[in-house]
């Protein structure tokens, strides 16, 4: 406040008078200012809420398109591995089955076992996101 609008007030109300009104003046710009805060607060968190919703979203769809294309290429190797195990086993009953044969098979296996691993986690992950959109969990990021 200026010096002149203080011995103005001064002059008018007396000091004691001048002290509640400058107290009552600042407890009125102090709450305007708090509220301001709080409704730029509210503001933001509405925002962070919309943008967690996209990111889910986002995420709900990349994730729905991995499990499509790991069931795909797992049913493949699926076949494949069952075609070729018979064929192991029929040449081992024979007894022409060969190192290499084998070992085909065992990649194979082990090749359908990680699409089976990752195609589960990919499904997690897609109940994981649409628990928390269902819950509407706004607070918490999926990890």
């Amino acid at each position: 406040m200026s010096s002149e609008f203080c011995v103005y007030l001064q002059a008018i109300y007396g000091v004691n008078s001048m002290r509640k009104t400058i107290m009552v003046a600042f407890a009125a710009l102090l709450l305007t200012a708090c509220q301001s805060k709080h409704e730029q607060l509210q503001k933001q968190i509405s925002e962070r809420k919309e943008a967690l919703k996209e990111h889910q979203d986002s995420a709900l769809t990349m994730s729905q398109a991995d499990v499509e294309r790991l069931d795909q290429e797992l049913q493949k190797v699926s076949a494949q591995y069952e075609v070729l195990k018979w064929d192991a086993e029929e040449a081992h009953n024979k007894g022409t089955g060969t190192p290499e044969l084998y070992e085909r098979v065992t990649r194979l296996r082990l090749k359908r076992d990680s699409l089976q691993a990752q195609f589960d986690v990919a499904c997690s992950k897609i109940k994981y996101i649409r628990r928390l959109q269902e819950d509407d969990l706004g607070e918490r990021m999926p990890r």
